[in-house]
């Protein structure tokens, strides 16, 4: 047990906390079913239902905790052991989600990792990679302005 979680009561660093998840945690799930929502059926998730996925962001130091249910993705409590960590810098994760950059060039320059169930990082990645990029609507949102200056930023 690290110095930390030593100084806080169990209650706080169990990974079945009582406490709900984390709000960046929630938000991710939410905008992730509605960008994903006409491209993968929920229920492609369901390998999931069990499972913790920690999402780390390394540069900034955040981390997301997602799971599925039979409705999608859905946020987690925070977890001491989740069942599978992906982790990369921002950078990285936008240019996988505006597919700038493929995650298996990112993963053998050791820019984005995955540790613990290697089959649920496969499943994840096949799911993402069967997306057809025309369906996503990931930045469909913003002005084409700021889609160009977020690309241009990327590639700088």
């Amino acid at each position: 047990m690290d110095r930390e979680s030593a100084l806080l009561p169990k209650i706080f660093v169990l990974g079945n906390s009582p406490w709900p998840p984390a709000p960046h945690s929630i938000l991710l799930a939410v905008a992730a079913n509605r960008i994903l929502a006409h491209a993968i059926e929920p229920d492609q998730f369901l390998p999931l239902v069990d499972k913790t996925v920690c999402i780390c962001v390394t540069d900034v130091k955040l981390k997301f905790y997602i799971g599925a249910d039979r409705h999608g993705l859905v946020a987690r409590c925070t977890s001491l052991s989740p069942d599978l960590t992906i982790a990369a810098s921002v950078r990285d994760f936008l240019k996988l989600a505006l597919r700038e950059e493929d995650p298996d060039t990112l993963f053998f320059g050791r820019r984005l990792s995955m540790e613990g169930d290697t089959e649920s990082g496969l499943l994840i990645k096949n799911l993402l990679d069967s997306v057809d990029p025309s369906r996503l609507s990931l930045l469909h949102w913003l002005p084409k302005t700021l889609r160009d200056r977020i690309r241009a930023r990327l590639l700088s």
